[in-house]
């Protein structure tokens, strides 16, 4: 089935523009509801009046700040999270004007509106504005946004991210040239400034050129791709001047070393193998929340005409996959931290972006068909199932909130969201007692 547009009436330009402020609504007043004493990331209180939850690793993230301020070493030097420089140098102006906090909050917010802004426009590009409705709609009580955007620390740059790599790869799949692919891998690099994302995007785009047999430009990204990762591994350290491995770094290492090493590492090997379905069952429902993985699977089952995945949802999923077994196939390996198992499943939260794809693709692919107000229905039904997430904590539906939320990141003390609120009570940003 093509990916074409379809002949029915367009919606027009007042119509769609007030579809998006709409969710733009929606998805401010999401975030704001997720933020102060209701950041379902914060574990803590903190030192303040208003005693509004942090994050254990808060001070981790100010650190790269007092770096960006020019501090002495010693006030920042410890921290390691220093690499993801790209979210800290874009709010560093709403951070010196408000502080770390709400300036960091006000950040997220309008980072995502952005984004927000810049989905429905791709959308409604290389599909229709129909679709980009119901894309963004969809996207406006993501609570993989909510997670992480009532604090102001980079992984708030996971979604808006992920999103910007989309559009990069949707734009390369819809005229592909030497050089889309270049600016393509280009935008993925940059993004990786941010995040750990080029694995995600950067393998889609890889698994696209191959599928299309463009050798050259195979041969031409990938090495782009591989001078990003360098200048973002040993360029970024040596230009801030802190060191290019740490804590968080050593365990990619430890991956990498259980493998070249497996004959020495048989020992427990089946025990970790034989968990592999469980923790593959948990990340794909746990990993974007559970309502999203959902629509997933019926997206499947209603479309039915082939190609049932677009190509760019296709290579995100078979690229997310892939660095799934990597790290759960490894050989056993030592260190407090193992990235594998039940337990962190918001390692794969990326691929919430095919699933946008596959409603834009579905939206065109069945607007002359019966199964089209199914889809409209069941986009409707999961928006409002995450804002229901979002909205638990005041619609007596705490229990949602917490278990949804819990289920992506199993760390330490990230299953007291409950006990939290009753101790702190319900509080966004700004509403101190």
């Amino acid at each position: 089935m093509s990916d074409a547009r379809t002949d029915a009436p367009p919606l027009s330009r007042r119509a769609f523009w007030l579809w998006v402020a709409a969710a733009a609504f929606v998805l401010l007043l999401g975030c704001w509801l997720s933020s102060g004493t209701l950041a379902p990331y914060g574990m803590q209180p903190d030192d303040g009046p208003c005693r509004y939850r942090i994050n254990i690793d808060h001070d981790q993230f100010k650190a790269v700040f007092r770096m960006l301020d020019g501090r002495p070493r010693d006030e920042w030097i410890w921290s390691v999270v220093l690499r993801r420089i790209l979210p800290p140098v874009l709010a560093y102006p709403l951070v010196k004007a408000f502080g770390f906090e709400l300036g960091g909050l006000l950040f997220n917010m309008l980072l995502h509106l952005a984004t927000l802004v810049a989905l429905a426009l791709a959308i409604r590009r290389f599909f229709d504005a129909r679709a980009a409705v119901l894309v963004t709609g969809l996207f406006a009580t993501y609570p993989g946004i909510m997670y992480w955007v009532g604090l102001p620390y980079s992984y708030a740059f996971i979604v808006p991210g992920s999103v910007a790599c989309t559009i990069a790869l949707l734009w390369w799949h819809a005229e592909p040239s030497l050089q889309r692919s270049l600016v393509a891998a280009c935008v993925v690099g940059f993004v990786g400034l941010g995040y750990d994302l080029v694995p995600f995007f950067g393998g889609a785009l890889v698994l696209l050129l191959v599928a299309r047999r463009r050798w050259r430009d195979l041969a031409v990204t990938s090495l782009v791709l591989l001078a990003w990762v360098l200048f973002i591994a040993r360029g970024v350290p040596a230009i801030f001047g802190f060191p290019a491995e740490n804590a968080n770094t050593a365990a990619y290492g430890a991956v990498v070393k259980s493998y070249l090493d497996a004959p020495h590492r048989l020992h427990g090997w089946g025990a970790l193998l034989a968990e592999l379905p469980k923790v593959f069952v948990t990340s794909f429902v746990f990993s974007n929340f559970v309502f999203f993985p959902a629509l997933f699977v019926w997206l499947l089952v209603l479309r039915r005409q082939r190609p049932l995945i677009h190509p760019v949802a296709l290579a995100v999923l078979v690229a997310v996959l892939g660095l799934f077994l990597f790290l759960n196939v490894a050989p056993p390996y030592p260190g407090k931290w193992q990235l594998r198992g039940v337990w962190i499943p918001r390692l794969y939260q990326p691929w919430f972006v095919a699933i946008l794809v596959m409603v834009a693709a579905t939206s065109i692919a069945l607007r002359h068909s019966a199964r089209h107000r199914l889809l409209v229905a069941s986009v409707l039904l999961v928006t409002a199932l995450d804002g229901a997430v979002i909205a638990g904590p005041f619609i007596k539906l705490t229990p949602l909130y917490a278990g949804v939320y819990e289920g992506f990141y199993r760390a330490w003390r990230m299953e007291d969201n409950t006990k939290w609120l009753n101790d702190l009570g319900r509080r966004p940003y700004g509403i101190c007692h």
